[in-house]
């Protein structure tokens, strides 16, 4: 098995960036939509956008870690 940094197998760093971009990212979006309505839809926008944008970025890193 391919070993990766801290001796953890590569494929776990695969596994949790495919789990964030299918799970997290748009749960983060649902989160800024539902902010959104019931308290300000600037800041909705702002925790929508800005945060699929840092789960996306997560993602790709534990992705490009892996190999």
């Amino acid at each position: 098995m391919v070993l990766s940094g801290e001796g953890k197998p590569a494929m776990a760093y695969h596994f949790i960036g495919i789990m964030l971009i299918i799970f997290g990212a748009p749960l983060v979006g649902i989160l800024g939509n539902v902010i959104g309505e019931y308290v300000n839809d600037v800041l909705g926008r702002i925790v929508s956008i800005g945060g699929v944008l840092a789960v996306l970025g997560v993602a790709a890193w534990f992705i490009v870690r892996s190999f």
